[in-house]
């Protein structure tokens, strides 16, 4: 193996000695960009499309995460709160989203203007003297979720169950799918929730075949041994477009991969319209199914 590394370390390092200087100021020398990002649902109770800066990564602090948005008062001055931000459909029907300094989002309430599966929607974003536009299709819905739990390893300390969830690929389409879990246990009187982690098999296609069943797996832990409890565990899988599939596998990608200097990072895909406008407006069809199981407690 060092053999190897020795070899690439040379071809590195002869390429480099082959490149022209760079002028580090160059590097700076970069417009911000404007970042947007929306998601729609015919299950939203509420639409929300978030505006800000986005900066150079060079010389300039960054936030990779759109979970990092809203806490914190040092991220304040990058958030855009004078935008006009308006979302329409087929027919033309227009609203406007309103922005709320709780949340540092433009919302509406869903209530206000309808959202349908297969439908088209459209996105107009005014900010910083410029026009950013974007668009995205509601994807169908799936059928309802199956689920399997059973008992796996064991000790005096934990207790393991192995959770599947199967269900039916949409077929006469491609589709892409996104898998999730909650879980909330009761403890000492008190609902702990937490999401079950997928892994990268939370990222499914039918690229086996279309209309096929399509599966994935996860562990639920138990650390509570000495006493029986029942979780309550709401199974998720988002039917979503590519767009927002390849934008969260590259995001979950990039965070596995995170210090790892063997490993290229991974290049969010980007719809949003409109000079240095970054980001993605994207539609997808939630099912849920809620289950409650028994953690059995040793005996």
């Amino acid at each position: 193996m060092s053999k190897y590394i020795q070899i690439s370390l040379m071809l590195v390092l002869l390429c480099s000695a082959c490149q022209d200087p760079v002028d580090a100021d160059e590097l700076l020398n970069v417009d911000d960009s404007t970042y947007i990002i929306g998601y729609l649902s015919p299950t939203d109770t509420v639409l929300t499309v978030h505006v800000s800066t986005a900066v150079p990564a060079v010389g300039t602090p960054i936030y990779d995460h759109i979970d990092d948005i809203g806490s914190g008062s040092d991220i304040d001055p990058f958030i855009i709160k004078d935008a006009i931000v308006l979302i329409s459909d087929e027919d033309d029907n227009e609203i406007q989203l309103t922005y709320k300094p709780e949340s540092r989002n433009y919302q509406v309430d869903a209530s206000e203007f309808d959202i349908k599966g297969g439908a088209t929607y459209f996105l107009r974003v005014s900010a910083n003297n410029k026009e950013f536009t974007s668009s995205c299709n509601i994807p169908k819905k799936i059928e309802p979720i199956t689920e399997k739990i059973t008992a796996g390893e064991k000790t005096e300390y934990y207790q393991d169950y192995n959770l599947d969830i199967a269900f039916q690929d949409i077929s006469g389409s491609k589709n892409y799918y996104i898998i999730g879990a909650i879980a909330e246990v009761a403890y000492e009187g008190e609902l702990y929730p937490y999401a079950i982690d997928f892994e990268l098999s939370s990222f499914l296609t039918d690229v086996i075949g279309d209309g096929e069943t399509l599966s994935a797996n996860s562990i639920i832990t138990n650390y509570d041994v000495e006493n029986s409890t029942t979780a309550k565990i709401t199974l998720q899988v988002a039917n979503v477009e590519e767009v927002l599939y390849l934008n969260r596998r590259a995001t979950y990608l990039n965070d596995y991969n995170d210090g790892n200097p063997f490993v290229e990072y991974s290049i969010t895909p980007n719809n949003i319209e409109g000079n240095n406008g970054v980001g993605i407006f994207a539609g997808y069809q939630l099912t849920e199914k809620v289950i409650e199981y028994e953690l059995k407690g040793n005996p």
